[in-house]
């Protein structure tokens, strides 16, 4: 392939950006050159070209080497040359045995928070040995950023990551020892989604992740995707919409997760209190809990619900196993 200015386009891009997939990169570099290229699918042949991933025989004749793939030169892993795939991994996260005394709260939905359940939750908190505290997804609303009806009166984002802060402060300084971790949720996702839609350009800007916007790192919090499991010992921690299927009207939340996961789960999502068990063959127990919510019950899009008021507590032993606490907070009360 002879340096024609549309490789050149393609090498200054893979400098910036070495282990961008292959579809996404071209879609970027597409997106911000304009007429340069013919199509999507042009740019991403002359991307797989100089990454090494045309084969063997276009290896071969590859002048400038600088931008083949580990995986494309290790050839143990892919001996006969497949294309690139862009399948994604599913990743665990593992919280540390140390951070064993967890408190998980999620389904806050900030600016629609619950004032007087957080309040009760904080209160039990510190009064019960907390070491870590996980904010398990749809923490912020981003109501203005969904693809549903919005109503133009609510906060914008920018007001609404004003109130997030100013909840996430007050559980810093009431929990001061706490390690903090936030996970992704559905209604996070809609930041993301808004920028593949609309602004294409910034999406895989640093500046742009959702981290970063809400200075998560800057208040020590860390930040775990919406496409990774949590792991605390033997129980997986989800959002819970990850588990694509699931609607408000399921009967039992937590037996909906087992049928999903086979496996001790606990997720947020549902907005509702339930347990399951069941044993398996060999006699060990697989239990799945869904928690409630800390946000209103009876929003305009929903007013009628089986919604409830919630958190729970997971305390990790030595040997992984676990015990939940899962609570119900009603009236201000935990029960």
């Amino acid at each position: 392939m002879d340096e024609t200015l549309k490789g050149e386009i393609v090498k200054s891009y893979l400098k910036k950006f070495p282990k961008t997939a292959h579809l996404t990169l071209a879609k970027k570099i597409v997106s911000e050159t304009g007429l340069v290229f013919d199509s999507v699918e042009q740019c991403r042949g002359i991307i797989r070209y100089y990454t090494g991933d045309n084969g063997e025989k276009n290896r071969k004749h590859l002048g400038d080497r600088r931008f083949m793939r580990t995986e494309t030169i290790d050839s143990g892993k892919n001996p006969y040359g497949l294309p690139e795939s862009d399948a994604l991994d599913y990743p665990i996260f593992k919280i540390p045995k140390a951070q064993n005394r967890i408190l998980v709260i999620g389904d806050m939905h900030v600016p629609f928070q619950d004032n007087t359940s957080i309040t009760a939750t904080i209160n039990w908190a510190k009064e019960h040995d907390i070491n870590t505290v996980f904010y398990n997804g749809d923490s912020i609303d981003c109501h203005q950023l969904s693809y549903f009806m919005k109503d133009p009166r609510k906060k914008k984002f920018v007001e609404e990551r004003e109130v997030f802060w100013r909840v996430l402060d007050v559980f810093q300084e009431a929990l001061p020892n706490a390690v903090f971790y936030k996970k992704i949720g559905n209604h996070e996702e809609r930041f993301e989604n808004y920028l593949m839609t609309h602004a294409p350009v910034v999406y895989d800007t640093d500046e742009f992740h959702l981290d970063i916007l809400l200075r998560l790192g800057e208040r020590g919090i860390i930040c775990i995707g919406d496409k990774i499991r949590v792991k605390a010992g033997k129980l997986c921690i989800m959002h819970g919409h990850e588990l694509r299927g699931g609607n408000p009207s399921v009967v039992n939340p937590a037996r909906y997760v087992f049928m999903k996961t086979k496996e001790s789960t606990l997720v947020h999502h549902f907005h509702q209190t339930s347990e399951h068990s069941e044993p398996t063959l060999s006699g060990e127990i697989i239990t799945c809990f869904s928690v409630g919510a800390l946000c209103g019950l009876n929003p305009e899009w929903y007013p009628v619900n089986k919604w409830n008021h919630g958190f729970a507590r997971v305390i990790v032993e030595p040997d992984d196993t676990f015990k939940v606490f899962n609570a119900r907070v009603y009236n201000g009360k935990v029960l």
